[in-house]
């Protein structure tokens, strides 16, 4: 007897590779927002030594050009934070965005699975029935033979 072969096939095996490849971006995604993540707090951390370690005490009196250098550095490493800042919410947005997909993608490759299913089912439901009416008729040939042999004794 001949296999289930699901008309859909090549649709199934697409939509698998859409459901890797976006499985992939969603992968991606994630490490680039925890990387960014780390960076900031990291970032964070260094402008918190340095804020702590900026002024420093040389007797009763500040030199004004560390302070003046120090403030500038502070303030460059504010806008670094900023940049990483931004970077990480278009990340983020980024990751959502790949996750809808991928579940929309997922949802699709169901759909096609689940008709599989349905489809393979019926298909073994039809090859029992059409063996089952062979081996009735096989049955019932046996029966009338039997009888032709039974009645011309």
């Amino acid at each position: 007897m001949s296999d289930f072969k699901f008309r859909l096939e090549k649709v199934w095996k697409h939509r698998q590779g859409v459901v890797d490849e976006h499985s992939l971006a969603v992968a991606r995604a994630d490490r680039q927002v925890a990387s960014l993540s780390r960076q900031i707090v990291e970032l964070d951390e260094n402008i918190d030594l340095h804020a702590r370690t900026m002024v420093r005490e040389e007797g009763l009196t500040l030199n004004a050009r560390n302070l003046i250098d120090g403030a500038s550095w502070l303030d460059h490493l504010y806008h670094l934070h900023e940049d990483l800042d931004n970077q990480l919410q278009t990340s983020v947005r980024d990751l959502d965005r790949y996750r809808s997909r991928l579940t929309r993608s997922w949802r699709d490759l169901e759909v096609l699975s689940r008709l599989k299913e349905r489809q393979e089912e019926n298909w073994r439901i039809g090859k029992d029935q059409k063996e089952r009416k062979k081996m009735d008729e096989i049955g019932q040939i046996r029966a009338f033979r039997h009888r032709a042999t039974n009645d011309s004794r």
